[in-house]
This record gives structure tokens, sequence and C-alpha cells, in this order.
């Protein structure tokens, strides 16, 4: 059974995917690379997924730990202490190839719960 604590962190990392997700709807890459606001947005919901998957029960992580939890907060920490040295190449990429299958998971965990 999934904890309270934990169920809310997943719904809320749900949440950011979903803002990620409606970002990059129908956006190409150049334009992105071009949209200073989208960037901004993006890599504060990125920092927040990774900052809420910090919050995670240990339980919780060795029972999904089919995700990279541990890349996905890795990820946070580049966002925030690397913000000059930033790719927005890497954050399209996370964007659009990374997001979807993480909330689909999360989505699967709340079902299964």
């Amino acid at each position: 059974m999934l904890g309270i604590k934990d169920k809310r962190i997943v719904e809320l990392i749900i949440k950011h995917c979903l803002n990620i997700e409606e970002d990059v709807l129908n956006v190409a890459e150049d334009c992105f690379n071009n949209d200073r606001k989208t960037q901004n947005s993006i890599c504060f919901d990125i920092l927040q997924i990774g900052e809420l998957a910090k919050s995670l029960s240990d339980d919780f992580i060795v029972k999904y730990s089919s995700m990279p939890w541990k890349d996905i907060k890795g990820m946070r920490d580049w966002v925030v202490h690397g913000y000059q040295t930033i790719k927005m190449s890497r954050v399209w990429r996370t964007a659009v190839e990374d997001i979807k299958p993480l909330r689909e998971y999360c989505e699967e965990i709340l079902r299964d719960n």
C-alpha cells in the first residue's frame, strides 16, 4: 500500500509532467531554443519533479526501482546548480523523451494503489 505522503508526491510529479507535456505540445525544438519563457517553465517543472523525488520514502524507491529516481534527482541538481551551463538540448530531450514515461509510470502506481 502506498503511503499518504508518497501518494501526494506522485500526484504532484504527475502534475509537473503534464505541465511539461503541455509546454512541448506542438512546439519544434528550434522554437523551444528561442523561447526563454518555455525554457524557464520546463526547467522549473523539472526542478520540481526532482525535488519531489528527493522526498519519496526509501521504501517507495526500493519498491518502484524500475524508474531511475537517482537520475531524476540528479537532473534537478543539474538544473539548480549548473544554470549557466545548462544545455537546452538536454532539457528538450528530457521533456520530449523522459517525461511521458515518468508520468505514465506514476499513473500506473496510483492505479495499482
